[in-house]
């Protein structure tokens, strides 16, 4: 399967030889074919229970088609489907996908997820937005939503929250709660990163509870805490197309780049000291995969290699 095709098909982004590449590939025919067949399912808002009944209905009216030569194998699986809920929920989520949007409902909740390689933005239902960075998710409750407001985040979010309006976002790492801000959370690994570009956050980890106002930042580094500066009123450079580093580990970068690119990155065991001590300052772009390298590598004298989804570092 062409993973990074599929995701640019699902973001709207695939040309028709792109999609015809997918049809042609057994792992992903089926997918576009149920892509096909859902473009008369209408998603409006948030009305879940309507939605529910549109999936439902398609899913029958599919069943009930005439059997040809397109759609002889989707009709056979749905048919020897047992319709209980959690059928109906996968087969929902996979509807959904089909329409090129990262989200999945079940009666409670909405779930949104950006594979490697893909950012996306989606309104809230008091209108706040949320942006997610590549290989991230974040769910809530949308029936809790005007009562109790929280939304559970993995990987990398940018919020921009509607006058007004406050909830608290959780991780593993700590809960922000906010009031009509702008700030991004960054949590990878044993890293937590909160920047808050307009209004207040605050932040409330095990050990401690911050107030952070607009122009301020903190990060926890391995139990390490530390305070930033940031713009007031900018955007993390993420949203802009970019990613930035002070002083990071440089293994740290390539996963970066890896997960920007949904790219698999190696090198050879020798270079293992060098790639996991060496810290990097600078940035890297997220349009060109090899200006990217560039970047990052010519510091250190390596150089690189691409094959279709994975990049070599080495040295002459």
């Amino acid at each position: 399967m062409n993973k990074k095709l599929l995701d640019k098909f699902l973001n709207h982004q695939a040309s028709i030889q792109d999609i015809e590449a997918l049809k042609s590939d057994p792992e992903t025919a089926e997918f576009i074919s149920l892509s096909e067949q859902a473009t008369d399912l209408k998603y409006e808002g948030f009305q879940e229970q309507q939605n529910w009944r549109a999936i439902n209905n398609h899913i029958s009216g599919i069943s009930k088609q005439p059997i040809n030569s397109q759609n002889k194998n989707l009709r056979a699986r749905l048919i020897k489907l047992n319709p209980t809920p959690q059928v109906f929920l996968r087969v929902a989520a996979l509807l959904i996908m089909a329409l090129g949007t990262y989200f999945f409902l079940s009666p409670n909740n909405t779930t949104l997820i950006t594979p490697e390689g893909i950012h996306q933005s989606w309104t809230l239902p008091d209108g706040s937005e949320i942006s997610l960075n590549a290989e991230s998710k974040a769910n809530y409750d949308p029936e809790s939503w005007n009562n109790d407001r929280v939304i559970e985040l993995e990987g990398e979010a940018f919020f921009d929250v509607r006058k007004g309006s406050t909830f608290s976002v959780k991780t593993n790492s700590g809960v922000v709660t906010v009031l009509g801000t702008e700030f991004n959370i960054k949590v990878r690994d044993h890293q937590f990163f909160v920047h808050c570009f307009e209004g207040l956050v605050k932040v409330q980890t095990q050990d401690t509870t911050l107030m952070l106002p607009a122009g301020s930042g903190m990060k926890l580094d391995h139990g390490l805490l530390s305070q930033e500066l940031v713009s007031i009123g900018a955007k993390p450079d993420w949203i802009h197309g970019e990613s930035s580093f002070n002083n990071t580990p440089l293994l740290e970068v390539l996963h970066e780049i890896g997960r920007q690119y949904a790219i698999s990155i190696r090198y050879n065991p020798e270079f293992s000291s060098l790639i996991e001590t060496s810290m990097f300052s600078g940035s890297f772009t997220h349009n060109d995969l090899n200006i990217a390298l560039k970047s990052v590598c010519q510091p250190y004298d390596l150089n690189f290699e691409r094959s279709e989804n994975e990049v070599r570092i080495f040295r002459d």
